[in-house]
């Protein structure tokens, strides 16, 4: 009997675009690796319940857009307390009800979890026997947290040692950690400057908010450095509205942007990245070797992601708006450090990290492939081919 093609599900929940992302790239390099295979993904948050949305996803976003304090405390006790769930399982499998019906339907051979959500989903989908799939966890920050701990996952990609080190300190098995790297876009755009000889500054903020970014655009805009600064709002449609109100000088040019599928390119003209420090946008940086201006990081992970950063000299921490403007101008004046400042984030960089992913994804998925199967999944709406 023939041996069935390779089934991957790449599961994750869209909290700001770099998890997203991450699957992405995972998604892309397993199609480039085994072109055959059968990859889909799913944004858990896509096709969960009203109810769902409004008790575990919208407290979030209040929490970092008007009491990042609060989001503070609740991160801080979940690691003092090793608290192994961001939520009690009921309310994944009454939130979340299509992507069980996926996990089951579909029958992968391993499930990629890229979120911590996604871990704990992927693990209850194991434990209640309705999939005997691997599951293979991405940690796309330079932190974790004891969640992503789970007895059925097969496999941790972290970012670095020190993120091994906390998953050990937690229980989990030496074996199963693989230092990878964050996953990104390896595609690499030649590094140029604006037409007119100006460098380009690029801002970004996460794509689904908070930011303030229009700040650091207003900023830069009252000076008299030349720049053409180039602002991603992505989907956050308020912070696009607040920089469409700024107003570039005949010095300082504005170009705002909405979401953008090409952020390497943008990369590649850029000087200089002001922006939060999430891990996937970090890494993507470190690899174009584009320093870093960090500000406004959501507690927690990416505070720890502008240390690791900083500490390795690839980019700088201001504290709000105004303090990241100045340092642009500071940067941009002293193209010595900005070069220092590309070498190290080039240091940093692991340009190969969604190709070792998918290599290790494909290799559970050979080990857990059977013979071929007549029936085919049901098409369920909120996945969708990587193909």
């Amino acid at each position: 009997m023939a041996r069935r093609l390779e089934r991957v599900l790449i599961l994750t929940l869209s909290f700001g675009s770099g998890h997203v992302q991450a699957a992405r790239a995972i998604g892309a390099e397993l199609t480039r690796q085994a072109p055959d295979a059968d990859v889909r993904t799913i944004d858990a948050l896509a096709g969960c319940r009203r109810l769902f949305r409004a008790g575990y996803v919208l407290p979030y976003w209040a929490m970092i857009r008007y009491a990042p304090w609060l989001w503070r405390r609740c991160f801080a006790s979940r690691l003092a307390h090793l608290t192994r769930q961001t939520a009690p399982r009921w309310a994944f499998r009454l939130g979340c009800p299509a992507v069980f019906e996926a996990m089951a339907s579909f029958s992968p051979d391993v499930i990629v979890a890229v979120e911590v959500a996604a871990c704990e989903m992927a693990a209850i989908a194991r434990a209640s026997h309705l999939t005997s799939a691997s599951v293979v966890s991405v940690i796309t920050d330079y932190h974790a947290e004891p969640a992503w701990v789970q007895p059925e996952v097969d496999a941790y990609l972290v970012a670095d040692e020190a993120v091994a080190e906390q998953l050990r300190s937690w229980g989990a098995m030496p074996g199963k950690i693989v230092v990878t790297g964050i996953p990104v876009e390896t595609r690499v755009s030649p590094r140029q400057n604006d037409a007119d000889g100006r460098p380009v500054v690029l801002l970004m903020g996460g794509g689904m908010g908070p930011t303030r970014i229009d700040e650091v655009a207003r900023a830069l805009c009252a000076g008299s450095t030349p720049m053409q600064v180039v602002a991603i709002a992505g989907y956050d449609h308020r912070a696009r509205r607040r920089l469409q109100h700024v107003r570039g000088t005949a010095l300082v040019s504005l170009d705002v942007l909405g979401w953008v599928d090409d952020v390497p390119a943008l990369m590649g003209m850029a000087s200089l990245l002001v922006t939060k420090p999430g891990g996937v946008t970090a890494a993507e940086a470190a690899v174009h070797g584009l320093p870093l201006v960090m500000f406004d990081p959501v507690p927690g992970p990416e505070e720890s992601n502008a240390a690791r950063i900083a500490n390795a000299g690839a980019g700088l921490t201001a504290d709000g708006p105004a303090a990241a403007a100045k340092a642009v101008i500071a940067l941009l004046r002293d193209e010595p450090r900005r070069r220092a400042m590309s070498a190290a984030a080039r240091a940093l960089a692991r340009p190969f990290a969604a190709g070792e992913a998918a290599g290790i994804v494909l290799s559970q998925a050979r080990r857990r492939a059977g013979p071929e199967r007549p029936e085919r999944a049901a098409e369920i709406g909120i996945i969708w081919s990587s193909k």
